[in-house]
């Protein structure tokens, strides 16, 4: 019965993600590559030209995950690719007559897994194949970019000391940075997607969305003007650099809690949507 179950559910999993990746809404990752080259390439290149050297092809992912306007865009559009989520028509409807809800909704929970990582792994190759032509593969941050404010000390307040701040190189290495940023990203774009499949099942479709926008924007907001609250919001888990003191080497943070805080909102997203399921219908 468990490997029928399993089977089922990576069989649901497997038909939502083959119907996303058919959505003409995926043409957004080709709108996240051009604002990727515009907000995180094209600042670091100009950085690798005006001191001589270039910098780390990793170290575009890095920013990804460390500069607000970026973090304020790139859920946006992660929220636009799966805005229609979860199905209910055509072989998606047929799975939810067919199965057990639970089964139904594991499935869903697997396709929202497979989703984010996809789009962050395409986020990381699209990033690194357009940093190539101005960095160099190297585990360690680069000297144009830490040395960037020593060489040129009247533009410290430039965009691009922003993208890698000295708060995020001084804390941990490269490794580390990439690390956190990936696997936190990864993380931040699965409870989007839950907080989508509890809202479906309470018949809030459209409150799903508005509730992520609503905790994408004030959690910018909060974590701009470094506002206590800021903690709350699910956004500001995901920047490495905040966790720690701008000029110490303390934490505010622990690293380690944004893992829990973002893993166990996901799990608590899942109960609800198991239990408010006893009153959904398919019909």
């Amino acid at each position: 019965m468990g490997n029928t179950a399993g089977c089922m559910i990576w069989r649901i999993s497997s038909a939502e993600f083959r119907q996303w990746l058919r959505n003409s809404r995926l043409i957004i990752l080709a709108v996240m590559a051009v604002f990727i080259h515009v907000q995180v390439v094209a600042p670091l290149a100009e950085c690798a030209d005006l001191m001589g050297e270039p910098v780390s092809v990793l170290e575009g992912f890095i920013a990804l995950s460390n500069s607000g306007v970026v973090l304020l865009v790139l859920p946006l559009l992660f929220l636009v690719l799966l805005a229609d989520f979860p199905q209910k028509s055509g072989i998606h409807l047929f799975y939810q007559i067919r199965c057990e809800k639970k089964i139904w909704i594991a499935g869903q929970v697997l396709f929202a897994v497979k989703a984010s990582l996809f789009v962050v792994g395409v986020l990381f190759w699209i990033t690194c194949l357009m940093m190539m032509g101005c960095g160099t593969w190297q585990m360690g941050f680069s000297d144009a970019m830490t040395h960037f404010t020593s060489a040129y000390p009247d533009r410290t307040g430039d965009y691009v000391v922003e993208l890698v701040p000295g708060n995020l190189y001084q804390q941990m290495s490269l490794p580390e940075a990439l690390v956190h940023s990936f696997f936190l990203l990864l993380l931040h774009f699965i409870v989007i997607a839950m907080i989508l499949l509890a809202a479906s099942l309470c018949n809030q479709k459209y409150a799903g969305v508005l509730i992520n926008a609503f905790l994408l924007i004030m959690g910018v907001v909060f974590m701009e003007v470094k506002m206590k609250g800021m903690w709350l919001f699910p956004i500001t888990h995901i920047v490495p650099w905040v966790h720690y003191e701008e000029y110490l080497s303390e934490m505010v943070f622990p690293m380690w809690g944004s893992y829990v805080y973002l893993a166990a909102g996901s799990i608590g997203l899942i109960a609800v949507s198991l239990i408010v399921s006893r009153r959904y219908r398919v019909l």
